[in-house]
Order: structure tokens, then C-alpha cells, then sequence
């Protein structure tokens, strides 16, 4: 019996994958327009490996545009993988493999260590190169405590690496908040932090950041902001709960048979008064949108959490995707303050609270490479009161060149 349980498991797996592959090369074949009969006989053995390179690039790319049933197979095999007990969901990027960790909730893994010099000695020019204070805000890493998590001989260099960050950016001088830290210390939980499927922390510990900023802004640098009496207290905030609605990037990477339930969500909105104008730009500057409303005109899109799509980006609802420059504008602060923002997709609810209490915020996306070129000059330009890095450390670790201006 178990001989029989075991070679089924192989043939079922072969024949699955099997059916899949050539369902998907006969879509392939029927999507396929592109010229592929280019002569390469009279090339260069330089050229001809390039060219040899791009086709293959653009076969995997097309295979994978055209997969058959692409969800369906996601489905199936997240499904099989949990009815195996799998506690690892593979994928072909490495870096994107999901695992399951304690209460069911889904991690990604940093499988390096020792990669934070580059970005650090880049981070120190940058402010030397500046006459404004350089402030890095670390949101706190959704497995701050990971080591049991994982599966026997899995390695995560994710605190090991925001720990490294922190010394190394402080060694520089460079004035830093460890949040990840200050979740130590208060005994945070993942599963209340963190969404359970997706990367980022939910809006709650997003608000929760931005009240250690604050405090942090003005006890250790000295820097004024409005709005203080209103802006920090929850209980100023409007909360409106959605439940079971979300499935996060790793969610969809393992598909809805595999998480044990989908997330809630929360929005946070200001029960005072507040007037904005937010304006959304392309890395060359061109602009893309512009809003003009109260917090929750400009930066809520509730469409998003109402979508019946169950794959919809739900963290979207909160400023929508990111743009490559962005400029949020409080008219009801008179003080004509202004910071910069340096970010990854953590800064985005973060900077709409944060916005309640600054006449302007910029914000600038660096992992587009013209806003890396132009960031130094764009920012004298600016003139702003400071320069704020609100990013994850786990971006120096997905992406290399974010801090390579």
C-alpha cells in the first residue's frame, strides 16, 4: 500500500504537470507572432550569443505570459501542497519562496547576509552631499522573530541584516529609528502587525510608526510639527474595519487553497477636519494624476476593497500603487514645512498620516533609475527642512540599485 501511495503521488505529479506544460506550448504557439527565423549564421559568435540570450528570454517570457490556466495551476498546486503538510511553497525566483511559519502566517526568507555597506556608504555621501538633516526611519521586519518559524535548516538573515543596518547607519552618523527595535521592546506580534499573506504591516502598526516618528522627530532632532494635539491620538481617527477580504503578494504566489483565511483590513481616517491636494508623477516628471479632497478624498480608494476580484490589491486602498515621485500638499498647515521621503512601499500610509501634520512631503521612489540620476538635484531644488528614509531593510536585500544615486 505505501509503495502504491507513493508511485501514484510521482505518476499524479507528472501527468499534472505534463498536461499543463503542453496545454500551455499550444497556447504559446497560437499567441506566438514574433519573428523568430532570424539568420544568425553570419554573426559574430559575440552577436550570436546575445541574440541566442534574447530569444531565450523571450520564449520564457512568452511561455509564461501564455501558461495555461495560470490561476488554476497556482490553485491546484497550492492545494496539493497543503493537503501534503507542506510548511515550503517553491517558486522559480528563489527569493519568493513562501513558507509557513507559526499560526499559519506566510513569510518570504533573506538568504544573505553582510549586504548593507554599499547602500550605507551611498546613504553617507548623500547626506554629506547635503545641508539639510538625513533622518532613516526602519520599519520594523514582519519576522522579527523567525527563528522558529521556519522549517529545520532554513536560514533567515532578515533581523540579522536590519540589526547590521541600524549599527552601520548610526556608525556613519546618520540619525536612525530602529522601530524593529521598539517591537522588541513592546512584544509585538506578527499576526496583529503584519498582514498574514502579504509583506507589509497592516495600517495599524503603519499609524503605530508614525507615533514613534513623531516623538522621535521631536526629541532627537529638535524638528517642530503641527497639529500635535490632533494628529497623534487614535482616538481622533475614524476605524473601519473589513474583514476577510485581503490576499497579500505571497497569498497569490500559493494561491486561496493553500492560506488557512484571507486577511482583514482597516482604514484609518481622521475624524478632524483636513484638506489636500496630491499629485502623482512619472520618473521623468510628467505628471499622472492630481486629487484635491480631504484624507480620505485623496489617499482612499474604497473601490479597491470592494472589488469582487479576490486577487485585487487590497493594500492599494491606501494611496493606490506607488508613483516615482509623488507631492502631498496640507494647506491647513501654515507653517510652510517641508520634508522629503525617500520610500518603498511601507512609506505610503505611513506618509498620509504623517502629511496631517507638514505643509508639503515629497516623496521620491528610487528604485526607478531617472529619479536616482536627478534625486540629488531635484532635492536642492526642493529646499526642504529634512530628507526622511522611510524604507524596509529588507529593500537593500531586493533592490540592489535603490540606493545607488
Amino acid at each position: 500500500m505505501a509503495y502504491f501511495k507513493k508511485y501514484f503521488l510521482i505518476v499524479f505529479v507528472l501527468l499534472f504537470f505534463g498536461c499543463f506544460g503542453a496545454l500551455s506550448y499550444i497556447d504559446f504557439l497560437n499567441a506566438n507572432t514574433k519573428d523568430n527565423n532570424q539568420d544568425i549564421k553570419s554573426l559574430s559568435i559575440f552577436e550570436k550569443d546575445r541574440v541566442l540570450k534574447e530569444k531565450y528570454k523571450n520564449f520564457e517570457t512568452d511561455y509564461g505570459d501564455n501558461f495555461f490556466n495560470k490561476l488554476g495551476f497556482v490553485e491546484t498546486y497550492g492545494g496539493l501542497q497543503k493537503m501534503l503538510g507542506k510548511k515550503l511553497v517553491d517558486d522559480p525566483v528563489y527569493f519568493r519562496r513562501v513558507y509557513k511559519g507559526e499560526n499559519d502566517m506566510l513569510y518570504y526568507i533573506i538568504s544573505k547576509k553582510d549586504i548593507n555597506k554599499d547602500a550605507v556608504k551611498s546613504i553617507t555621501n548623500f547626506r554629506d552631499n547635503l545641508d539639510v538633516p538625513v533622518v532613516f526611519i526602519m520599519p520594523p521586519n514582519k519576522h522579527s522573530i523567525a527563528s522558529t518559524n521556519f522549517p529545520y535548516g532554513v536560514l533567515d538573515y532578515s533581523t540579522t541584516n536590519s540589526d547590521d543596518l541600524y549599527k552601520k547607519l548610526v556608525e556613519g552618523g546618520i540619525m536612525t529609528l530602529n522601530l524593529n527595535e521598539d517591537y522588541f521592546k513592546e512584544k509585538m506580534d506578527d499576526t496583529k502587525s503584519f498582514y498574514m499573506t502579504d509583506t507589509h504591516w497592516k495600517n495599524e502598526t503603519a499609524f503605530w510608526g508614525y507615533q514613534k516618528t513623531f516623538e522621535f522627530l521631536k526629541s532627537q532632532v529638535s524638528y517642530k510639527l503641527s497639529n500635535e494635539n490632533n494628529s497623534t491620538d487614535l482616538s481622533n481617527y475614524s476605524i473601519q474595519k473589513y474583514n476577510n477580504t485581503f490576499i497579500g503578494s505571497m497569498g497569490k504566489r500559493v494561491g486561496k487553497n493553500y492560506i488557512s483565511k484571507k486577511d482583514d483590513y482597516s482604514l484609518i481616517i481622521p475624524a478632524f477636519e483636513t484638506s489636500y491636494n496630491y499629485k502623482k508623477f512619472d520618473e521623468n516628471y510628467n505628471m499622472l494624476s492630481e486629487k484635491r479632497g480631504s484624507f480620505e478624498e485623496v489617499f482612499v480608494d474604497k473601490s479597491v476593497l470592494e472589488d469582487k476580484d479576490e486577487y485585487k490589491d487590497k493594500y492599494t486602498t491606501m494611496m493606490g500603487y506607488g508613483s516615482p515621485y509623488e507631492i502631498i500638499t496640507n494647506p491647513k498647515v501654515k507653517d510652510k514645512s517641508k520634508i522629503v521621503i525617500i520610500k518603498d512601499s511601507y512609506a505610503m500610509p505611513f506618509s498620509a498620516y504623517l502629511s496631517t501634520n507638514v505643509n508639503s512631503i515629497h516623496m521620491f521612489d528610487t528604485r526607478y533609475e531617472n529619479i536616482r540620476n536627478t534625486l540629488h538635484s531635484t532635492i536642492k531644488t526642493i529646499n526642504p527642512d529634512m530628507v526622511m528614509f522611510v524604507c524596509s531593510p529588507s529593500s537593500v536585500f531586493y533592490f540592489e540599485d535603490m540606493f545607488k544615486f
